[in-house]
């Protein structure tokens, strides 16, 4: 790929607008903190806080706070892929979700010692992640869980018994959320529903058929000649970039910054522009949050699994509907994470804040990225 020298100056102007369109909403809480009330999902961010819970509870009451912060780890961005699709295909979504990410925290595990292996599983897992969202806007979401585990099981080296371990607990997690999902779905009753609306029963295929359509979606994706293949090898650059820039610039967290990068960096310019501002500026007021939510392990680690359930479900629930205030309240939880696993939080506010905002600089300059377009003639 290489920078497009073809665009117009109508379309420079268009970027320069973008940014400073977005960094004028910026500078109003108002416009930043809208929230359209009908985008809004309370229930069904509780219900996906408790699978995230359920896990992280379970393993503080049983004096293994580092399995329980894994399975909730896995719980998690598995309730993400649970917001997409329609009736029983939310399910599946999250067991795909789950099954990836599974691999990525046992791969990433192992390989937390070698820099350069990292870079470059960064690069192959965010590459299969956008080549596999061709399939639908449920499978992109679920697929981009899975360089998501990997990146954040590299925080620690682990040998092949212990990353088992880990990468059982992740799965253990996300099939739990599914599970739920799963139940919750079955008490309401919902089937599936067709794009117009009405029911429609589920197209089946022959197991050769089915390999040959995911072969033949792939396939069709590989290089540069759709969007979605540029977008794959984009999101492969930009993630061997920023894991390589945080490792050279010595980052407690290299993770922290290619995970910011994969997650705002999308095939749409403008909304990696916002996507990047946002989860910069939440980041940032989400650490704040999170150092009153850690504190609140003075007072028992009652206090300190509610206050952290609270921010899970408020960031579950806002997701859809405001994606500043979602960061703002999926940092602190991820502040309240890792206290448990002994990191204070005091001591993760700037690696964390520096580490973001660098990621989301890579996604917003890889954005940029293009394939020249031919001349008209």
């Amino acid at each position: 790929m290489s920078t497009s020298t073809g665009a117009s100056s109508g379309e420079a102007q268009a970027a320069v607008s973008t940014y400073s369109d977005t960094v004028r909403e910026l500078r109003s809480p108002r416009r930043v903190t809208h929230t359209p009330l009908a985008a809004l999902a309370p229930l069904r961010g509780a219900l996906l806080a408790s699978g995230v819970m359920l896990p992280l509870s379970l393993g503080v009451a049983l004096g293994h706070a580092q399995y329980g912060v894994f399975a909730a780890l896995g719980a998690l961005p598995s309730g993400f892929a649970a917001m997409f699709g329609e009736g029983r295909k939310r399910p599946a979504a999250v067991a795909l979700a789950s099954v990836g990410m599974a691999v990525g925290a046992f791969v990433g595990a192992l390989a937390a010692g070698s820099p350069l292996l990292l870079v470059l599983l960064a690069a192959i897992f965010a590459y299969a992640a956008g080549i596999v969202g061709a399939f639908s806007d449920r499978v992109a979401v679920a697929a981009l869980q899975w360089p998501g585990a990997l990146l954040i099981a590299t925080a620690t080296a682990d040998g092949p018994r212990e990353a088992a371990v880990r990468g059982v607990l992740v799965l253990a997690g996300g099939l739990g959320q599914a599970a739920l999902v799963a139940v919750a779905i079955a008490i309401r009753g919902e089937s599936v529903h067709s794009a117009d609306g009405g029911s429609s029963p589920r197209s089946r295929r022959s197991p050769r058929a089915f390999a040959g359509h995911l072969v033949g979606t792939v396939r069709a994706h590989l290089g540069l000649s759709t969007e979605q293949g540029q977008h794959a090898l984009r999101l492969a650059g930009t993630a061997a970039v920023a894991e390589s820039a945080a490792l050279l610039i010595g980052l407690p967290h290299p993770y922290w910054a290619t995970l910011t990068a994969v997650l705002v960096l999308k095939t749409d310019h403008v909304l990696t522009v916002r996507r990047s501002l946002d989860r910069i500026g939440g980041t940032a007021v989400g650490v704040l949050l999170g150092l009153p939510l850690a504190a609140l392990a003075h007072f028992g680690t009652a206090p300190l699994l509610l206050g952290a359930a609270l921010a899970v479900a408020l960031g579950y629930a806002v997701f859809a509907a405001n994606y500043f205030l979602f960061s703002v309240f999926l940092t602190g939880f991820v502040v309240v994470l890792l206290d448990l696993l002994g990191e204070t939080a005091g001591h993760t506010v700037g690696p964390r804040l520096l580490a973001t905002l660098l990621g989301g600089v890579i996604a917003l300059v890889a954005s940029h990225v293009r394939p020249a377009r031919s001349p008209q003639g």
